[in-house]
């Protein structure tokens, strides 16, 4: 009776009772420094940080007093903040530490980040996660840590060329993002051997510096890099990613040559923005890009070159009967929107369709005063078109007219979303 009216007030504490396991998995979303403010709680709390598997330690989110002496403060925020996940880690029982994560701190301070981390590197290490505020030299450690599955390592990615040996026979996920890191053909070579089992890869902001891609293992590919073509001159001459299924790339004309392979049958999404070269391209110079997409789902074409590409792609455009979602930006739908339509000839099983428009800036606005006449879109399968655009276009009533007309066959429900900038 009695433990009945203690649980209707509520005075039972259930999470208590759980094993540490399922407590620290809970614990696992809060900061390191919330984490450890958990052992005021009870004496069953007290010493539950110690073994946490788990450390996020952010200076954007930390919070501490400011002692001042005179009127000015003793010590800064940073320097409060180094001490306290320094103290951490030397309180910290020898326990594994599965997820480690540092964020917020300049280069000025990773000669102290780095002890951090090979820290952690050495107490089976599994998620690693350092977002730094500027540039600095990594440990090559984590470049040879048996037990990392997931990395993630923005802004401090200086001089990775000199990377000698990287071994991660257990690294699944890998994300780098370094502004001014360049990423060489023989790091990448060096970390598809190294890396059997990868499978996702990020290269965000970083200078592309590698002419082929070639793992049996990745699954999605994010090479949004830099074009460097001015500095290095290397064409994009293969990927060969058999088991690809996601893949996002910024191609830049000069680089995504004419003869460059893409071995991807398994892809299912793409998205493929055609950036502005340095260099003056062909644009009748064929490729064969869009053969490298043709079982793709779902695909998304955007950039300045995007009229360009099409240009000279159409002639030899395959037809993509898997595709259902198709999203184009780039393209005037003012004046070349007999070029969208011969695109679009070529996806008799579209279900929807995205456009932007964000006006009109072509030196010849004649197709855009009056309707197109076009053969109608025969995709029996295409529901919507959706349209974002630019709501000081003037044309804009004429493009919607455009497309009920070439839509009509369809049926498809025409949405029109303002686009906010």
């Amino acid at each position: 009776m009695e433990r009945a009216r203690n649980s209707r007030r509520g005075d039972i504490d259930m999470i208590s009772s759980l094993p540490d396991c399922l407590i620290h998995i809970i614990m696992s979303f809060l900061t390191a420094q919330e984490a450890i403010q958990t052992c005021v709680l009870s004496k069953r709390w007290k010493n539950l940080w110690t073994t946490l598997p788990f450390l996020d330690f952010d200076l954007h989110k930390f919070k501490y007093h400011t002692e001042l002496e005179d009127g000015v403060p003793k010590r800064n925020r940073v320097d409060i903040f180094i001490g306290f996940v320094s103290t951490t880690l030397l309180l910290r029982k020898p326990f594994d530490l599965h997820k480690f994560c540092v964020s917020g701190l300049k280069v000025s301070h990773f000669d102290m980040m780095r002890s951090w981390i090979l820290y952690a590197l050495k107490h089976n290490l599994q998620v690693l996660n350092i977002d730094l505020m500027q540039e600095c030299l990594m440990p090559p450690n984590v470049f040879n840590c048996a037990s990392l599955v997931d990395a993630s390592v923005a802004y401090s990615l200086k001089s990775l060329q000199n990377i000698e040996v990287i071994n991660l026979p257990c690294l699944r996920r890998l994300s780098l993002k370094g502004a001014g890191a360049h990423i060489t053909q023989d790091f990448v070579d060096k970390l598809f051997y190294g890396c059997p089992v990868l499978e996702f890869l990020n290269l965000e902001y970083c200078y592309r510096d590698f002419s082929s891609i070639n793992s049996q293992s990745l699954k999605y590919l994010n090479a949004r890099t830099i074009c460097s073509c001015r500095e290095t001159k290397k064409r994009m001459e293969l990927i060969n990613t058999p088991n690809l299924l996601s893949f996002l790339d910024n191609i830049c004309p000069y680089l995504g040559g004419q003869h460059m392979p893409l071995n991807m049958p398994s892809l299912n999404s793409a998205s493929i923005c055609m950036e502005k070269c340095h260099y003056n391209w062909p644009h009748k110079n064929k490729s064969n890009i869009l053969m490298g997409l043709l079982n793709v789902q779902n695909l998304e074409l955007s950039g300045f070159e995007l009229k360009a590409f099409l240009e000279a792609e159409l002639s030899h455009c395959p037809e993509f009967s898997n595709a259902k979602d198709l999203s184009v930006d780039g393209l005037c739908l003012s004046c070349h929107f007999y070029r969208l339509a011969a695109f679009l000839n070529h996806f008799p099983n579209l279900e929807k369709l995205l456009l932007y428009y964000r006006g009109c800036s072509c030196k010849l606005r004649v197709p855009a005063k009056k309707t197109i006449k076009l053969a109608p879109f025969e995709g029996k399968r295409l529901r919507t078109v959706e349209v974002k655009f630019s709501k000081s276009s003037k044309y804009f009533p004429q493009v919607v007219k455009n497309l009920q007309n070439y839509t009509k066959n369809s049926r498809a429900q025409i949405n029109m979303t303002g686009l906010n900038y």
